[in-house]
């Protein structure tokens, strides 16, 4: 970046941090707008600069199966070493700077030679999901600590209102910058200078990060004792996991739908990047059109399920999911698919919310948060069989049909969210 560039991004931090009275609440906002920048620089983009250094279908699909592999062995124990081992804002610190070494380690990856490239990259990309689950842990029970209830929904909601707007405007700008060279030797060139610049603003969300106060005591407890009291959360957790019935009944839902949503990944980039041809710049506009869906329609998802219920809302969210993969198969062009995509980013917005909602009203208070781990971790496991599956399918009959096939089993989803949500909601009313 050299001394300018450093200098401009320390007067653009600060005076992010100095429009707003709240120090912490700066503080969170400036480090959303660093999240935002470093991770949309180059995530819209992982499956094409996969394709050019050589990625094959199958490779597609693991660079979204090993990610949520890695994820497993990151869910339950990061969670107890977060809460449980020294300053958790200083270790949820070192896991965040570790997570944004990997983006300066696959801008080298192109000059590395005599090893297959695309599967160097899928496995950066897998590793690097280990720090960053339990550093996304880590700031979400750091957060609950840095902000009190009332000032938490405000500090979060004006975070995701300018991290949206900058993660909007960096996709346009990357997806514009990287249609601009006339060979793939210029485009990789331009893809490890992006890597590396989202290193550089990794580091920004790493220094602001580091600069929270809390009242709160962050420090960990007795070592021996929160072990003792871990264990003793598992063991119930676990228990009320196996024996709950509506919690079974909305995790059976869940891994249905789950699975479906799940095995449409690679297929999506598949049928966008081979079968219609997209550059980047396409791949950007799609983005933009989801996020923008996204963006416009967040508030009125919460008003709909707090007006009509959630299981209407989970109904209406995860239907417009089931059709998602039939509106691929009518795309006959790229510009079709942009103004699908409003309505895709339309449904992932209500099943994203609605589903949290649903989750959190069929678990109970006491021990939540390892009941949510042991959940993230069967959803997790899903996510590492369901894209190959997705593939494996294509291969088999054809990617049409894949994706209907992926339409139906969403479908299914759907219908038992709706049935199994009026019980979940049923029950947290007589409770």
């Amino acid at each position: 970046m050299g001394t300018i560039g450093t200098t401009l991004l320390h007067k653009i931090r600060s005076r992010v941090e100095q429009l707003f009275d709240d120090r912490n609440v700066g503080i969170n906002i400036s480090n959303g707008i660093a999240l935002a920048i470093a991770t949309n620089l180059v995530n819209p983009y992982y499956a094409k600069f996969a394709e050019r250094l050589g990625a094959n279908d199958y490779q597609i699909a693991y660079l979204n199966s090993l990610p949520a592999f890695v994820s497993l062995f990151a869910l339950i124990p990061g969670a107890i070493f977060i809460d449980v081992f020294g300053n958790k804002l200083k270790t949820t610190t070192w896991f965040m700077l570790a997570h944004k070494i990997f983006f300066l380690l696959i801008a080298f990856l192109p000059l590395i030679d005599g090893v297959s490239k695309p599967w160097l990259f899928i496995i950066l990309i897998a590793l690097m999901n280990l720090p960053g689950a339990i550093y996304t842990m880590g700031y979400q029970s750091s957060i609950g600590d840095i902000f009190s209830p009332s000032e938490r929904g405000l500090a979060m909601s004006l975070r995701n209102k300018y991290a949206d707007l900058f993660r909007l405007g960096i996709t346009l700008l990357s997806g514009v910058m990287l249609s601009l060279p006339k060979s793939d030797d210029q485009i990789i060139l331009l893809y490890q200078i992006f890597f590396f610049v989202s290193f550089i603003f990794g580091i920004w969300e790493v220094t602001s990060f580091a600069k929270f106060t809390t009242k709160a005591p962050l420090e960990g407890r007795d070592t021996g004792d929160a072990l003792k009291k871990t264990w003793s959360a598992i063991k119930v957790s676990l228990r009320f996991t196996l024996t709950d019935k509506t919690f079974k009944l909305f995790m059976v839902a869940s891994l249905i739908f789950h699975f479906g949503w799940q095995m449409g990944w690679p297929l999506f980039n598949i049928y966008t990047i081979s079968k219609l041809g997209a550059n980047e710049m396409w791949l950007s506009a799609i983005s933009i059109a989801s996020g923008l869906a996204s963006i416009l329609t967040a508030t009125h998802w919460a008003k709909f399920a707090d007006k009509r219920g959630n299981p209407l809302a989970a109904f209406i969210a995860t239907f417009g999911m089931s059709i998602t993969p039939i509106l691929y198969v009518l795309s006959e062009s790229l510009t079709m698919l942009v103004l699908f995509n409003l309505l895709i980013g339309f449904s992932i917005t209500g099943t994203t919310l609605v589903l949290f909602n649903l989750l959190l009203e069929a678990t109970p208070t006491k021990n939540r948060t390892t009941i949510i781990a042991f959940y993230n971790t069967l959803i997790a496991v899903s996510a590492t069989i369901a894209p190959v599956i997705g593939v494996w399918i294509m291969e088999q009959t054809s990617l049409d049909m894949s994706l209907i096939i992926t339409g139906g089993l969403r479908f299914l989803g759907c219908l038992a969210f709706f049935f199994m949500s009026r019980v979940i909601v049923a029950k947290a009313h007589e409770s």
